[in-house]
């Protein structure tokens, strides 16, 4: 159970941190804690139930996960996968939803589309953390994989991959 719960989460949280480690200007290898996840049928407080309430009005399917001192939830809003990190205070760590090329703002998608015209866009995550709203988009063509970042309208290329023949 908790490899599998290990594997839900770590698609997101993996591309929270390609966005924190790819903006840093220390390129060195930075080791994190071990996480300790426990049972889906997880207990909240009435203070991490009611913030989530108001930051998520409308989500349906939540599903609760400690992880050690926090609460995982994922849970669907507007037809998106969506998963939040909450303190046991109720306070949001971060919230990252996953989409498609539809779940981009207009301006960030013509922003990718003007460099990346040629690429389809094949998922999409918003990462919202500390005030802060990151893109990161999965794009691909025949020949590539390319992977991008956008905070503040600024677009960083983090991953390039060429694929196989």
């Amino acid at each position: 159970m908790k490899k599998l719960l290990i594997s839900l989460i770590g698609g997101g949280l993996a591309s929270l941190l390609s966005v924190n480690i790819s903006s840093a200007q220390d390129e060195s290898f930075k080791e994190l804690p071990a996480i300790t996840v426990s049972s889906s049928t997880t207990n909240v407080s009435a203070k991490v139930n009611k913030s989530f309430g108001q930051y998520f009005k409308g989500a349906t399917h939540q599903r609760w996960y400690q992880l050690e001192k926090n609460f995982l939830v994922k849970f669907i809003q507007n037809d998106q996968e969506n998963r939040a990190l909450f303190t046991k205070n109720g306070s949001l760590v971060y919230h990252i939803s996953y989409g498609a090329e539809k779940n981009l703002p207009s301006d960030v998608r013509g922003l990718v589309k003007s460099t990346y015209y040629d690429q389809s866009i094949t998922r999409v995550l918003k990462v919202n953390q500390d005030k802060r709203n990151i893109w990161v988009i999965s794009l691909e063509d025949a020949k590539d994989y390319v992977m991008v970042r956008v905070e503040d309208m600024e677009m960083e290329e983090t991953q390039r991959m060429q694929k196989s023949k």
